[in-house]
């Protein structure tokens, strides 16, 4: 028989329920010290349930359950704060971070720094005017915490750092390299906008187009064929050349 685990009020936020069975819900959480978990919600969709109104994406959690095998049974949560108000489109960019997580984190997988960058994320959803710029960090410091972190700083053929006066082509899982010729392609930046990536100073229109470009190819490199459902429904909604 496998072995009972049981965990009492960890850090948690939801990302993503589905209905199971009669009154119950499914809820993907992403969690502080145990990475991602499935657990079951028994009873949170009876129209008087007490933790309908809690189990919501974007809010700060704190839960406990038990768990014996692959699934688990939510058995206390409670809010902490602070609790993120998402709306427009800061509402769909935070459904693309919900979306992000759930596609490139292992289950089961603790890593503290992807609870702690996602949990900036949404603080700063809420406090900071670009919202472009939030999702990019995001994508930038997911990368990283994953051990996918992006050789921002010296080129790949001579070791030399990079210059923002000159291009280079990009390799996901390489780095840079100078350019040659004088013909530019289309994973072609300039220095100076991988410097604005490496220093998470992404201030103006070009840096951001650069980045969520370069960060597209990157991600797409681990998230497959399988587009993402967020950037699919809201690409007529959204101007996606520097937000989603």
């Amino acid at each position: 028989m496998a072995d009972r685990e049981s965990v009492e009020l960890e850090y948690a936020y939801l990302l993503h329920h589905r209905p199971y069975r009669n009154t119950s819900q499914l809820i993907d959480c992403l969690t502080r010290d145990h990475g991602l978990v499935t657990l079951v919600a028994q009873g949170s969709r009876r129209p008087k349930g007490g933790q309908r109104a809690i189990l919501q994406p974007f809010l700060a959690l704190q839960i406990s359950w038990v768990r014996r095998g692959e699934l688990g049974r939510l058995t206390h949560v409670e809010l902490r704060p602070p609790a993120s108000e998402l709306s427009g489109e800061r509402l769909l960019a935070g459904f693309y971070l919900n979306e992000l997580v759930l596609r490139l984190v292992a289950r089961g997988d603790a890593n503290v720094s992807v609870f702690s960058c996602y949990s900036r994320a949404l603080a700063d959803l809420v406090t900071r005017a670009n919202t472009s710029m939030v999702l990019r960090l995001f994508e930038l410091r997911l990368l990283q915490a994953l051990g996918y972190g992006l050789n921002l700083h010296h080129d790949t053929e001579t070791g030399e750092p990079i210059c923002a006066e000159r291009r280079y082509h990009f390799e996901p899982e390489v780095g840079a390299r100078p350019e040659a010729g004088s013909v530019s392609g289309g994973d072609s930046y300039w220095g100076r906008e991988l410097i604005s990536l490496r220093d998470e100073k992404l201030d103006d229109d070009d840096s951001l187009r650069a980045a969520k470009r370069l960060l597209s190819r990157v991600l797409s490199v681990y998230l497959g064929e399988r587009p993402l459902n967020t950037r699919s429904v809201f690409r007529e909604i959204l101007d996606i050349g520097v937000g989603l």
